[in-house]
């Protein structure tokens, strides 16, 4: 029999090995998400300039990709739950590089939509699957928040690689190169992570009683991109410096928000993160200290998706935990996809950039307000 310390010791030990699995695996969101989708934003003026894009097609080029994202997601269950999610989750991060490589070959325009919705397809199984995979192998959330921060080290290594590029196609060259380093690294989690285990029929239903959490998504997934769109038109410092400390503060969101969310819980940690979140996305605070908006929305943005997920593990039996990260993921794309349009709509009625930033802070605090709504599987007093 073990003595309580040794018990204590071996417990450590796990939660450690789960904190270095989610760091590794935090690379396969880092290529597909933070270089395979943020990169296209950094390298958009590069592809305007060589390409002669209009801007409706330069916007395409975007809604493809998020298009893409949210078919993956709406998908990603059925396709992953078919192919096995550690093989589904490797062949996308592997696939999703290959999208960005073929771009470094200039392709036509009509190529680069379909590369750029295949990739966003792809980036979605890779997410959605990698988070499934981690939160079956036992992870909490200070792993699941370095999982997710891999996203900001992605951002990050785009901004400070895309200087070195002299076009839209060797830029596109240099961030898969990057992208294949990343997924590689990311490789090594893979002997280690578990198989979500399968839905029993007497688990059904349990995914509708936090229907209101995923409301909550939705309208943060509005906030977080308008901010993300119009903040490059509304911030007063180099943007370059703003990105890598907005990349710097969501690669910090396991410490950050790890320890605070596995105290108070998913529910507690989920208004916690989006009140941070709220007050930082306020445009006074934007034009006063940009800089501390940037760290503070960084550290947060992907402090509500550890949230979510700690939610899920604590509400949903396990066999749930995949469905519930795939539905998940396509409210919080229906929300991206909405923001920016309903933002800039707000900014051309109001007054502009700054109109819409306020929109953008007006969804976050809406998404605040909602998360106070009483779960249905809340436990009783």
């Amino acid at each position: 029999m073990l003595h309580p310390r040794g018990l204590a010791s071996a417990a450590r030990s796990c939660e450690h090995r789960l904190v270095l699995l989610g760091v590794l695996l935090g690379f396969a969101p880092g290529s597909a998400i933070g270089i395979g989708r943020f990169g296209y934003g950094l390298v958009l003026p590069l592809m305007q300039a060589d390409l002669g894009l209009t801007l409706a097609q330069a916007g395409l080029v975007g809604s493809a990709n998020t298009g893409g994202y949210l078919l993956g997601a709406a998908l990603s269950h059925a396709v992953l739950g078919c192919v096995g999610y550690r093989r589904g989750v490797y062949a996308s991060l592997f696939l999703q590089v290959a999208t960005m490589l073929a771009l470094w070959l200039g392709p036509p325009y009509w190529v680069v939509l379909a590369l750029r919705l295949a990739q966003g397809v792809l980036g979605a199984f890779v997410f959605v699957g990698g988070a499934a995979l981690l939160l079956a192998s036992g992870a909490r959330a200070t792993a699941m928040g370095l999982y997710f921060g891999g996203m900001g080290a992605g951002l990050v290594l785009s901004t400070l690689s895309l200087p070195l590029a002299d076009g839209w196609r060797s830029a596109w060259g240099l961030l898969g190169l990057i992208g294949l380093v990343m997924a590689l690294v990311a490789s090594v989690a893979a002997p280690r992570l578990r198989e979500p285990p399968p839905r029993r029929p007497e688990e059904g239903g349990g995914l509708g009683r936090l229907a209101p959490a995923l409301v909550v998504y939705a309208l943060y997934g509005a906030g977080y991109i308008g901010y993300m769109t119009f903040v490059t038109s509304g911030v007063a410092a180099p943007l370059a410096l703003f990105w890598v400390v907005l990349g710097v503060g969501a690669a910090l969101t396991g410490p950050a928000w790890g320890p605070v969310i596995d105290r108070f819980g998913g529910a507690a940690g989920l208004r916690l993160v989006l009140l941070v979140l709220a007050v930082s996305s306020l445009s006074p605070l934007l034009a006063a200290v940009p800089y501390v908006s940037a760290l503070l929305f960084g550290i947060s943005f992907l402090g509500v998706i550890t949230a979510l997920t700690t939610l899920f593990r604590e509400r949903l039996p396990a066999g749930e935990w995949a469905r519930a990260m795939g539905l998940s993921t396509a409210a919080f794309a229906t929300g991206q996809a909405l923001g920016p349009g309903l933002s800039g709509v707000a900014g051309d009625l109001f007054g502009g950039v700054d109109a819409a930033l306020w929109a953008a802070s007006a969804f976050l605090a809406a998404a605040l307000s909602l998360s106070f709504v009483p779960l249905r599987s809340d436990p009783r007093p």
